[in-house]
């Protein structure tokens, strides 16, 4: 999915107008797109406009318009032009690691933790270079799952890691790190 933001009006950042283009992959992601919309319709003044989204660069805008007009019933009336500068917001990406150590059987901990991302509703995306890969989508979000299980002299090590924005990170690390606790005997 690829996001664009354009600000419409100058400073102060929280009065200002926003131009938000989403290039979204799937009939899914569109609907995930509508529910954080519908989420913020009390929060914020937000709206899907009809019609289409143009990006216009490197050119006569004004020729384009008078084109574009040409071709419509109502003409300039249903056409709104914004000028703006593409903003980039300061948001990073989100990274948790759980860690744990056990000496049980790797299978058995396979299986678990197979269990654990059915249970998390999460899609398998590939195993590369002994780390299995899922996406787990939450009523929070969606969530990146990196899984390692490996040998060491002293049992076995399990790496989890989870990227994502907002709160689904912390939310899916607590789900994860309360079961495997539980299942390998540590949950003080």
């Amino acid at each position: 999915m690829v996001i664009e933001i354009y600000s419409l009006k100058t400073y102060p950042l929280f009065n200002m107008d926003y131009l938000i283009v989403v290039d979204y992959q799937s009939d899914a992601e569109r609907k995930r797109i509508d529910y954080a919309m519908e989420r913020w319709k009390d929060k914020a003044n937000i709206h899907k406009p009809k019609g289409t989204v143009i990006h216009f660069d490197n050119g006569d805008i004004d020729e384009f318009l008078d084109d574009l007009y040409s071709r419509l019933s109502v003409g300039k009336g249903s056409v709104h032009v914004f000028a703006g500068d593409a903003y980039s917001p300061e948001i990073t990406e989100q990274t948790m690691h759980l860690q744990y150590s056990s000496s049980m059987e790797t299978e058995a901990i396979d299986k678990f933790l197979n269990y654990i991302m059915n249970k998390l509703g999460a899609s398998f995306e590939g195993k590369k270079q002994g780390i299995k890969s899922y996406t787990a989508y939450t009523k929070k979000g969606q969530v990146g799952i990196d899984v390692f299980l490996g040998s060491a002299s002293d049992g076995n090590k399990i790496l989890i890691t989870l990227r994502g924005y907002g709160d689904v990170v912390t939310f899916v690390n607590g789900r994860i790190d309360k079961e495997l606790k539980v299942f390998l005997g540590d949950d003080e």
